[in-house]
């Protein structure tokens, strides 16, 4: 009986062992400490090391790292659950049609075993963590008095996620699920922005989410959407990343996030702070062939006439890097095409008809014609689409069901 007993114990603990092994319950901090952040880390508070101490992935988040080469040094980082999982595969498959390197360097952030273990049979790799998972509930629970909503946990993970993978050297794009890329954005991300991002207009009511940011636009207010956003890894964009984490986190304090959107709401109010000013690229491009003319602000493709550049000095109250004396950092920023990034939250006239035709294009491999004004008569292609505000009124399943009907509709559903 006591030898049967003895074995009992012996298997509990064997199979609790795997299970912990399972749960990656490694800790992330020693992988942390030995990237490019470690110092700046350091020179944090007391109260918000913690925070990014308690926020950090747990330490199967970084092999995905271990493997990547210095050639693939982009990496497309997506949240991903069972309801948008098709969605992040259609992207995929989007992103391989133009030809963007992204398509095979995918890292996608999951908050449940089914998904990850379903990516990964798909080839696409994946990080999952129940105790992860639950350290960034407790996070957003100490500070709110609140439970989190699934969308708050994402939040969380998300300017984790991003901020490690920059500290590891690597250049991050994020993406939601529900993008479509027709062109490969990295080819219009300008070669001296530490932040590309895309602006999406709101209603002027809504307040806290953005501002009349674009000089050319002073009517519309515009919040900068970190749904399609591209952070270059250097010494400003880690600054810049670990004060977001912190600011986010000091902002939830007794504050419960009802509208959802902390982390969108926390980065545009950074931008207000810093009086971030777009200005339009039309004005340092050629009049005739709409290309970039000039030498501070160059792409691949060398067009970009829809789109925005602005800078401002940075301070961060949060960590302080090594400068020399009266020097000070600046945070460069630019914005993704206007015109040629739709969003479903503003539409223009043609929007279905151009959105058809552009997908058309991108199946047929047609690789010419995608410039500004390409096809004449002010008409341009669509670079990439944004299925948001699609599921309005739609919950659960239903609202990724519904982008993936309207994605459908506009030709755009490759799976």
């Amino acid at each position: 009986m006591h030898s049967f007993t003895a074995l009992y114990i012996l298997i509990a603990l064997s199979l609790a062992a795997l299970k912990c092994h399972a749960e990656n319950s490694e800790p992330g901090a020693p992988k942390f400490m030995a990237s490019s952040c470690s110092d700046l880390f350091r020179t944090a508070d007391s109260v918000d090391r913690s925070h990014i101490e308690q926020l950090l992935p747990t330490a199967d988040f970084w092999h995905f790292f271990a493997n990547r080469s210095a050639s693939k040094s982009d990496v497309l980082l997506v949240d991903v659950d069972m309801h948008s999982m098709d969605l992040l595969l259609n992207q995929i498959v989007g992103l391989r049609k133009s030809g963007s390197q992204l398509a095979d360097n995918v890292y996608g952030i999951a908050y449940d075993k089914n998904t990850c273990d379903t990516l990964i049979s798909h080839g696409v790799s994946c990080y999952f963590s129940a105790i992860w998972t639950s350290q960034l509930n407790s996070v957003y629970m100490a500070q709110t008095r609140r439970g989190a909503k699934f969308l708050h946990t994402v939040m969380m993970g998300r300017m984790m996620t991003t901020a490690a993978a920059l500290c590891e050297g690597h250049n991050v794009f994020l993406s939601d699920t529900d993008v479509v890329f027709y062109r490969d954005p990295l080819q219009y991300a300008f070669h001296q922005a530490d932040i590309m991002i895309t602006g999406t207009r709101i209603d002027p009511s809504i307040t806290g989410w953005g501002d009349a940011f674009f000089t050319d636009r002073p009517d519309e207010i515009i919040t900068l959407n970190n749904g399609v956003v591209f952070y270059r890894s250097n010494p400003v964009t880690k600054n810049f990343a670990l004060t977001l984490i912190a600011h986010c986190v000091n902002n939830l304090k007794r504050n419960d996030d009802v509208q959802q959107g902390f982390l969108q709401r926390v980065f545009n109010m950074m931008m207000v702070h810093n009086k971030l000013a777009f200005h339009p690229c039309s004005n340092i491009s050629d009049p005739v062939t709409f290309r970039l003319n000039s030498p501070y602000i160059n792409n691949t493709v060398g067009e970009c006439y829809d789109c925005y550049y602005g800078h401002f000095p940075w301070w961060s109250d949060v960590v302080q890097p090594v400068l020399a004396e009266g020097k000070h950092e600046v945070l460069k920023l630019g914005a993704y095409p206007m015109q040629r990034f739709t969003s479903y939250c503003w539409a223009p006239a043609n929007f279905t008809e151009s959105l058809i035709a552009t997908a058309q294009a991108l199946n047929k491999s047609v690789s010419s014609n995608w410039g500004w004004n390409a096809l004449g008569n002010n008409q341009s292609r669509v670079l990439f689409t944004h299925a948001n505000c699609v599921d309005i009124g739609a919950t659960g399943r239903d609202r990724f069901q519904k982008k993936i009907n309207w994605l459908r509709s506009v030709g755009s559903w490759f799976l």
